[in-house]
């Protein structure tokens, strides 16, 4: 064998094992042995818990003959839920659309705790309702689904696996912060591999070229060391380069999932407390698109070091739109800082896989940087990609708008501003609110069945500060009003009653100034229930369809249609909330223009309210 060839067959053995590992790279992980429960046998257990279910026991009549012995119901009952608690993963199986849960596992209790998962309870008591609603929206029966969300106290990101199947769906939630999966690790190890190849292969073409610099060998030998060496050197690190690049994408289409940056502000506002820093989420939440734990853990060093290079503890975080991506901003009060300080954090270690925060944040395309945010403000500013799903999907019947209600004397009690009368607007803190309700007519018996809020402080809304409930109202829901908002009688059913509800959105308000979207609606609801609650809310109140129209005469003042003028996003799913986050935004963009026609304090804009009303801008 001649030199050239021995140098050859050595050279290619070490590209034919780097090759291996970058095939390795591309080969599925195994399935776990038990992924969820099928549509055959979701159906049967189904099935059994419908036909075991407790019957409504009716007394015989006299000297009727003696009953039939009972059924083994509470057996196979049991049997279901020994089913469920096969599974390893946490598994609970509701009512749909009614969301009451039917039965959990020992996996659920221990991820929640017991008492936590009271059967007949709401999934609202442990999930966040918009990822589970936005999973559910347009699943057709037997289908399954994906997803990931925050537990309500954000303690954990779960993925969630979902299925749905006559009248029930079945969760199965797996905690993103346990210990990384088999494959994560695997993918890090080989990243680990690719990376220690490049020394030796940087020493391997050092080599070649002091050889090529000081001809020591015959000339056959160096012929053959200077070729060979020197080109298949090259190649290598060619190879290495694209593998490492090919890797890089190689993390699990599962470990990315359309997520919610209200769970993923929820579960970095947790683990930051631990840093002693304060984050608060304003304006209107948004989906993006990304493998969960990794942002978490890239966002966790970020902020961390945010804090100690600026010297602050207290940073807002906000999603916003951008052209085919969505930023996530974290802002202060202060400077930008340098794009060189912002380099040396990423490459700082995040996490428990060994990657660096670049390596986290290349896996969705994503450079931060740090700019002024305009005034005052400056953002590190994270771009990441948008969700799978359209990130607004409007119903395909959209709710007709509420008709304007323009009562002077109940407007006439709140736009005054007391105290408040030479407050900025911009410097002042609102609570934005919106009720839903069984009807039009509080003085023919409706009744509120869900109130939603959210504070507005300093011309930002706080959305990680709101407030909603449901309400049971005592009366059966007409089915022309279930078609409006989406609530039904099931949803309502078991819900605290007016006179625990009302005086919880009280005290949250505080003394606040109001404020509302044709909210004399509402205002008539709560005044029609000061006797039965005791409670009379007497702050400033202000009208954003009033304040909208004070700017624009004479266009549509619907709430969607103010909305869009400002460039406001919907909200996916209608809800007292959801209204209460889009009615608070547009307050917060309708303070500029005011201050520019001169309407710069509380007590300007209370005047300026009632003389629109007063001069009969609308009858």
């Amino acid at each position: 064998m001649t030199e050239r060839k021995r140098v050859t067959l050595l050279i290619g053995a070490t590209a034919l094992s780097v090759l291996l590992v970058g095939l390795a790279s591309r080969m599925p992980a195994p399935a776990p042995l038990v992924a969820g429960i099928g549509v055959i046998p979701l159906a049967l257990l189904l099935m059994l818990w419908r036909r075991c279910a407790p019957q409504p026991q009716v007394a015989p009549p006299p000297h009727a003959e003696a009953p039939p012995p009972p059924t083994r119901r509470e057996p196979a009952r049991a049997w279901v839920a020994g089913a469920l608690a096969e599974l390893p993963d946490a598994a609970i199986l509701c009512e749909w659309p009614s969301h009451r849960i039917a039965c959990a596992n020992t996996a659920a209790a221990a991820l929640f705790g017991r008492s936590a998962l009271p059967m007949g309870g709401d999934i609202a008591m442990i999930l966040p309702m918009e990822p589970l609603l936005r999973a559910l929206e347009g699943l057709e029966a037997g289908g399954h689904t994906a997803f990931t969300c925050a537990s309500a106290d954000g303690a954990a990101l779960l993925r969630a696996r979902l299925r749905l199947h006559d009248g029930f769906y079945l969760l199965t939630l797996t905690p993103e912060d346990a210990e990384p999966t088999r494959a994560l690790r695997e993918l890090s190890l080989r990243r680990a591999s690719v990376r220690d190849l490049r020394r030796p292969l940087a020493n391997l073409r050092a080599a070649a070229e002091t050889i090529a610099l000081y001809p020591d060998m015959t000339p056959r030998e160096r012929t053959a060391f200077d070729e060979v060496i020197t080109e298949e050197s090259a190649a290598l690190s060619r190879a290495v380069e694209r593998l490492e690049a090919d890797i890089a994408t190689q993390i699990p289409s599962a470990a990315s999932t359309d997520l919610y940056s209200q769970d993923l502000f929820n579960c970095l506002a947790r683990r930051l407390t631990a840093h002693r820093i304060r984050l608060n989420m304003v304006g209107i939440p948004l989906w993006l698109h990304g493998d969960s734990r990794g942002l978490l853990d890239a966002l966790t060093v970020l902020a961390r070091h945010l804090a100690q290079a600026t010297g602050h503890s207290e940073f807002d975080f906000e999603a916003l739109l951008a052209d085919r991506r969505v930023y996530v901003d974290l802002a202060w009060n202060g400077t930008a800082v340098p794009a060189a300080m912002v380099e040396v954090w990423l490459d700082l270690p995040a996490g428990d896989g060994g990657d660096s925060v670049r390596e986290l944040l290349d896996r969705h395309q994503s450079e931060p940087w740090s700019q002024s945010g305009g005034g005052p403000l400056s953002v590190l500013r994270i771009p990441l990609p948008p969700p799978h799903r359209p990130q607004f999907s409007p119903s395909d019947r959209p709710r007709p708008p509420r008709p304007e209600v323009h009562d002077l004397d109940l407007m006439q009690r709140h736009l005054h501003a007391g105290g408040l009368t030479n407050e900025k607007l911009s410097d002042l803190t609102f609570v934005a609110f919106d009720c839903e309700t069984t009807g039009l007519r509080p003085d023919q018996g409706d009744r509120l069945i869900q109130v939603g809020a959210v504070r507005i402080g300093q011309g930002r809304v706080l959305s990680g500060e709101s407030f909603e409930r449901l309400i049971d109202p005592g009366i059966p829901i007409p089915a022309q009003s279930m078609a409006y908002h989406g609530i039904s009688n099931d949803m309502v059913k078991g819900k605290p009653p007016l006179a625990v509800v009302l005086p919880q959105f009280a005290a949250f308000a505080g003394t606040s100034a109001l404020a509302g979207h044709n909210v004399a609606f509402d205002l008539k609801f709560l005044h029609a229930a000061q006797g039965e609650t005791g409670i009379a809310l007497r702050q400033p109140v202000l009208d954003t369809m009033i304040l909208a129209a004070l700017l624009d005469p004479g266009y549509d003042l619907s709430l969607e249609a103010v909305a869009g003028r400002l460039g406001v996003p919907p909200l996916p799913h209608r809800s007292a909330l959801s209204d209460a986050l889009v009615t608070a935004e547009i307050l917060a963009r309708l303070i500029a223009p005011l201050e520019a026609r001169g309407i710069r304090t509380l007590g300007q804009a209370c005047q300026a309210s009632l003389d629109w009303l007063t001069q009969g801008h609308r009858s």
